[in-house]
């Protein structure tokens, strides 16, 4: 694999308001930390030299040279002759390992509810009943005939009439848009994607050589004739949406412009992908939620839109397992174009994902119940230590796109860290060095654990605001 080299200007860029009021050199380093362990720099990326580093963030060489030093003291970067310093790939369990939390950590960065309390006995009824399913050779690029079938029935239960030709079963969410791009899309066609949104989805269209442009979703809502003027001016061989409990605001979009945007959209000949992974889950009880693709006036507009869902949300981050809803053709398309990466959906997992789907409602119903008692302890939590955070009115989904009154979201996340409490800053989400004032929170963990993060991002905040009078004190002192 060829090593990916960081220019200086696009590390400046993904590493935003880094700059605090304590040491340069370990604010430097723990903020590519935060890029590393959230993704925003991969493992074997090699980092910029330190002359041309110094010179783009306008701080001394040494202050670059210590960074690196802290990062390979630490076990982030190694230094590799003739390359320079290289993030460095992680080893499960050891000191670097930066992809689970500490003992003791409480981590805000993944937005996924802990497993439904029924796996173990959905497992059980499932070889119980399914045993034969041994018997099958478990290479399949489509997706079983009996799990088909139910994706379609309960896209049709929802207003959404389905065949199951219309249906592959994909390894999850991230790799039905991984695949959905890498198929349509070509260097240099234009995309779209909300702005913020799946920071994964965003990757996936510059993965596969698009230009992305952004539809703005503010913390209040959306702005119509905004984003409707963008999509007509872009023209877009690619969109992305989540039109349904948004990540991260947990907003869903009106109908009106859901119709009017698809109309502008598949009407310039662009495909639309829409996001389902959280749709169901909902907060103040089970209701029904419409799929995107039922506002398409047309049936050409319809034919245009590829739905993605999955279980990760609802049952288990472990059942790797997800779809695709699109017209018969692209699915046969799409097919196609998986042989060359992938051998399929495990059949086991596909037997567990039918078993789901047969007490599926039972599920969501559970799911909600806790979702709405963890985003009632994380809205009271803010409310109580961070009053001046303003909240995105989250109606679904697992999390809400906090305002914090400041462009102050990395040095925060850096903070947090210190505390024990991980949390990725605002830009994670958006375009580099943007939504400086915005952070993620999720509200997928237990109540007691969400206020205790709450009182850990006080602690932070906090602190953050007395290095601030602090080193306003002395500007006085030395004026």
């Amino acid at each position: 694999m060829i090593a990916q080299r960081l220019s200086a200007r696009r590390l400046h860029q993904l590493l935003g308001e880094w700059r605090g009021d304590g040491h340069s050199y370990r604010e430097l380093s723990e903020s590519i930390a935060l890029l590393v362990r959230d993704g925003g720099v991969p493992a074997g990326t090699v980092l910029p030299a330190e002359r041309p580093l110094a010179e783009e963030l306008a701080v001394s060489r040494t202050t670059v040279s210590a960074g690196y030093e802290h990062l390979r003291d630490t076990g982030i970067a190694v230094s590799r002759r003739g390359s320079g310093t290289v993030i460095r790939a992680p080893r499960r369990g050891d000191a670097a390992d930066w992809r689970t939390a500490a003992e003791g950590e409480l981590d805000l960065s993944r937005a996924s509810p802990l497993p439904w309390e029924g796996m173990p006995a959905l497992a059980q009824r499932a070889l119980t009943e399914h045993a034969d399913a041994f018997r099958l050779d478990g290479y399949d690029t489509i997706g079983h005939p009996a799990l088909r079938l139910l994706i379609a029935e309960r896209y049709a239960q929802r207003g959404l009439p389905t065949a199951p030709e219309q249906i592959m079963v994909t390894l999850g969410a991230q790799h039905a848009i991984h695949l959905i791009a890498r198929t349509l899309l070509r260097r240099g066609d234009r995309s779209l994607i909300e702005s913020p949104s799946y920071p994964h989805a965003r990757e996936a269209l510059a993965d596969a050589g698009a230009l992305v442009a952004e539809l703005p979703v503010s913390v209040t809502g959306y702005d119509a004739a905004s984003i409707l003027d963008i999509a007509r001016h872009t023209s877009p061989r690619l969109s992305y949406l989540i039109p349904d409990h948004h990540n991260p605001t947990g907003m869903s979009m009106p109908s009106d412009l859901r119709e009017r945007l698809i109309a502008t959209l598949a009407g310039q000949g662009g495909f639309i992908i829409a996001d389902e992974t959280t749709a169901e889950l909902v907060l103040g009880g089970p209701r029904p939620v419409v799929p995107f693709a039922a506002f398409a006036a047309r049936d050409e507009q319809r034919d245009q839109i590829l739905t993605v869902g999955s279980l990760g949300k609802t049952l288990w981050g472990g059942l790797r397992v997800g779809w695709i809803r699109a017209r018969a053709d692209l699915i046969d398309q799409l097919e196609s174009a998986r042989r060359v990466g992938d051998l399929g959906t495990g059949t086991w997992e596909q037997v567990l994902a039918s078993v789901a789907l047969e007490q599926y409602d039972e599920i969501l119903a559970v799911r909600s119940r806790e979702l709405t008692a963890g985003h009632a302890a994380l809205s009271g939590a803010v409310a109580s230590y961070l009053p001046r955070w303003r909240l995105s009115p989250a109606a679904g989904g697992v999390s809400v796109w906090a305002d914090l009154g400041e462009a102050s979201s990395t040095r925060l996340s850096r903070e947090c860290a210190r505390l024990g409490l991980r949390l990725p800053p605002g830009p994670r989400f958006g375009s580099p060095g943007v939504f400086e004032r915005f952070v993620r929170l999720p509200f997928t963990a237990p109540p007691s654990e969400l206020i205790r993060a709450v009182a850990i991002l006080r602690e932070a905040w906090d602190g953050r605001e007395q290095a601030k009078m602090g080193q306003a004190l002395s500007r006085e002192a030395v004026i």
